[in-house]
């Protein structure tokens, strides 16, 4: 029988209210922050995602944790904020609150990132590609702010399976407001607010 891992948060959908509110500022590291990055992380990796913001886990803290490029210990930014950005790209994107919906999404090619990791020590660091979009998507949430509302116009779809495609799905497409009902429907079939 498979167990299910004391780390890993129950991440909530798109329609739960805390996902629309500016989380609250981090004044202090303390064991239950650090408790709260671990579990992120546990998440994330579960899931699997490349972050996860801790408002996606009932949580409104300004804390999230972002999926490394390298692959090396994912990265955990408390009260982050981008100091810079370069360039811009349109590129597919998804989140873990919103399963199965991917849209094009114009990002920043590149952002220059200022955070505390879980000690409160200072942590500057630049961001590129898929892993600037994923800093980018995280701090978003840290702003009550979703992927499906910097998606552009008619650029929203279903991840369907389909085992007669190459990459085993197909692309069903969608509008915000349907995305918006489906998920309604799917907290309250959960029991879930919203």
């Amino acid at each position: 029988m498979e167990t299910e891992q004391p780390n890993v948060r129950k991440i909530l959908l798109c329609t739960n209210p805390i996902l629309r509110k500016k989380a609250q500022t981090v004044r202090r590291a303390d064991k239950a922050l650090r408790r709260l990055l671990e579990e992120l992380v546990d998440t994330m990796e579960a899931a699997p995602g490349l972050g996860l913001a801790a408002p996606q886990v009932g949580e409104p803290l300004r804390c999230c944790v972002v999926a490394t490029p390298d692959e090396g210990p994912a990265r955990k930014l408390v009260n982050p904020r981008i100091v810079a950005r370069q360039g811009r790209v349109i590129d597919p994107e998804g989140c873990l609150s919103l399963p199965t919906l991917q849209g094009l999404v114009p990002r920043s090619r590149k952002v220059t990132v200022k955070a505390l990791d879980e000690r409160m020590r200072p942590d500057t660091f630049e961001a590129e590609g898929v892993y600037a979009r994923a800093v980018q998507h995280e701090l978003d949430h840290l702003d009550g702010v979703l992927f499906i509302d910097r998606v552009i116009d008619g650029e929203l779809a279903w991840l369907v399976p389909d085992d007669t495609e190459e990459d085993g799905v197909r692309l069903e497409p969608a509008t915000v407001e349907e995305a918006l009902e489906v998920f309604a429907r799917l907290a309250k079939e959960r029991g879930e607010e919203g």
